[in-house]
């Protein structure tokens, strides 16, 4: 494997950044800690960078043929680990430690997309997209332009977006009755403690030859071959429609302290 571009950014600071990453001979992963819905810090950190840390403690420690199951189970073990030390005072489902990766194997030479992380293989994209999150932030979008209705302005205010944020949290929360089940169009996998279904995980598998990989988190709303024309995509996605409401639909904004919507990692390399 040869490594090309990696980059990671928070969308306010490094500290608080709930991304994360690893690299090694065996597996490179990119990690998307899920926004942490509470103000549980333990040791400084968030469930969302919490749970990151999981996912980048379990891969370190893999074998170099391991499968997604054991991936999986790894990271459940890291996660179980983590609530035996301590007494979580919300509700696991909706509040506790949550993350998404994508991830290649370089001796299975296979892509694994675990949750709404993206891949892009010779030009070609991979994302999984979680539909909750596409219904809500089009009821995001509606109450935005509905508040707007008339005016002048095309830009909400931070209370406006406040407010509409507010709005859909509730459903947020209560669409993780969806996480790892079966049998609704509204499923999805993440690593949350709890058994995936292989169904949910998405898996691409290479053939021997050459190949680019992308790697990368949902906090790039268009994914392009090279880093520089992905940051250009998201700037002008930032700069035209900060709220997120209008060209691009998310659950959230650019808040006055953030420089984008989410945090944001993109690894290219080549096998």
């Amino acid at each position: 494997m040869k490594l090309v571009e990696l980059f990671i950014q928070g969308k306010s600071d490094t500290k608080n950044c709930e991304d994360g990453y690893f690299i090694s001979d065996n597996f490179v992963a990119v990690i998307d800690g899920v926004t942490s819905k509470s103000d549980f810090r333990y040791e400084g950190k968030t469930t969302g960078k919490l749970a990151e840390d999981a996912v980048r403690k379990a891969v370190s420690a893999l074998p170099r043929n391991a499968s997604m199951q054991q991936f999986v189970k790894a990271v459940n073990d890291e996660i179980a680990a983590f609530y035996s030390q301590i007494d979580f005072p919300y509700d696991r489902r909706e509040k506790g430690l949550q993350a998404v990766c994508a991830a290649y194997s370089d001796h299975l030479r296979q892509v694994w997309l675990i949750g709404d992380c993206q891949a892009m293989i010779d030009g070609r994209l991979y994302t999984n997209p979680k539909k909750s999150d596409e219904v809500l932030s089009e009821m995001r979008s509606l109450i935005l332009n509905v508040l707007l209705c008339g005016g002048e302005s095309k830009l909400p205010s931070q209370s406006q977006q406040k407010m509409a944020r507010e709005v859909i949290e509730p459903w947020i929360l209560r669409s993780n009755c969806f996480a790892n089940g079966m049998g609704s169009e509204y499923n999805y996998a993440v690593f949350n403690g709890c058994d995936i279904p292989a169904e949910l995980i998405q898996v691409i598998q290479l053939d021997e030859g050459q190949h680019e990989i992308v790697l990368a988190s949902d906090g790039y709303p268009e994914l392009r071959q090279n880093l520089q024309a992905s940051e250009t995509c998201l700037k002008k996605i930032l700069s035209d429609d900060p709220a997120c409401y209008r060209q691009y639909h998310s659950t959230k904004g650019v808040s006055s302290e953030q420089t984008s919507f989410d945090d944001r990692t993109y690894i290219r390399f080549l096998i």
